[in-house]
């Protein structure tokens, strides 16, 4: 009876034991499985801008603590961007919500929210003109610049005048539009 009872228990215990162990396999392989899920790209999607997507320029102006917020649909250069490659064109930049309908790119400026600045032209040439609100519109430097140097559209853009906000936004402009 004894032996009968050992005999059970041994063959009890060794069991247990290949259930454990094809249980920890099966579950190893379930967690392999989930991972390759999770590193393969057909199975996640990237998210990337869309034609469709709105682009929310927001502009915060540390002197007077005021956002402005420009919304426009993604310009073709951002079109089929991911977040990382975005970073990479907007450096200085802080991405505030990304996702294939929205994305919010936020700039901290040093300077008020009324500094206004309008590119023109004047005598043919790349204008700056700066807008106060007592004393108007008023030439602040031209350059040397042509403005048939510029591609058609730019110059069409120049000639209606293209507003600008803040004295970095400015130099972003017109580092671009002279390069």
């Amino acid at each position: 009876m004894r032996k009968t009872v050992m005999i059970t228990a041994l063959c009890s215990f060794l069991l247990f034991m290949l259930a454990g162990y094809y249980l920890t396999l099966w579950m190893g392989e379930r967690d392999k499985r989930m991972e390759a899920a999770q590193a393969n790209p057909a199975v996640q999607t990237k998210q990337t801008i869309r034609e469709n997507t709105k682009i929310v320029y927001q502009y915060f102006y540390s002197r007077d603590k005021v956002t402005k917020e420009q919304i426009e649909l993604a310009p073709v250069f951002l079109q089929g961007l991911d977040m990382e490659q975005l970073k990479s064109v907007y450096t200085g930049w802080q991405v505030v919500l990304f996702s294939p309908e929205k994305v919010i790119l936020r700039c901290k400026i040093e300077g008020l929210s009324s500094e206004t600045y309008i590119l023109g032209e004047d005598d043919g040439f790349l204008a700056v003109f700066y807008e106060d609100a007592q004393k108007g519109i008023h030439l602040k430097e031209k350059t040397e610049l042509p403005v048939s140097a510029l591609p058609e559209g730019e110059a069409a853009q120049l000639k209606e005048g293209i507003r600008v906000t803040g004295e970095e936004n400015l130099a972003k402009l017109l580092a671009d539009l002279m390069s």
